[in-house]
């Protein structure tokens, strides 16, 4: 794959998984009132987190050997999910305080993100593979 279409695709899988995240953050849970530090970093952060996620999904997604799996990006999105939240869970980065039903929905909404983003990312290069064959067609 061409670098401009890598860059492409791990744009694309930050983007939606940034939008992902807003939502459920900002919109149906409104966790954003519990952020005791200014907005605007809270967005730049989370932003620089989401391009790196991005990143790593398209190489894995890219890189890896797993033949004959049908839904790659999302077994590889919600692995990513699994080993990110045990991070945050560890460091303790959190909204709100831990309950344990608080805990599981986190958690099930990370892995859910992330697998969203990895199904992202797998249609996109799908998408971009078949636009390149196209292209190359036409020549």
């Amino acid at each position: 794959m061409k670098k401009k279409s890598f860059i492409q695709v791990w744009a694309i899988a930050s983007v939606v998984m940034f939008l992902l995240s807003c939502l459920w953050h900002g919109v149906l849970l409104n966790d954003y009132v519990n952020i005791k530090y200014p907005m605007w970093l809270y967005f730049l952060m989370a932003s620089i987190v989401y391009v790196v996620i991005g990143f790593i999904l398209t190489y894995l997604h890219q890189y890896t050997t797993v033949h004959k799996l049908k839904y790659k990006g999302l077994v590889i999105g919600v692995l990513l999910g699994f080993f990110i939240y045990l991070i945050a869970f560890v460091l303790g980065v959190s909204y709100n305080p831990h309950s344990m039903e608080h805990t599981v929905v986190d958690f099930i909404w990370q892995m859910a993100e992330q697998g969203f983003g990895g199904m992202t990312v797998g249609v996109a290069l799908n998408f971009v593979a078949d636009y390149e064959q196209l292209a190359k067609s036409d020549q």
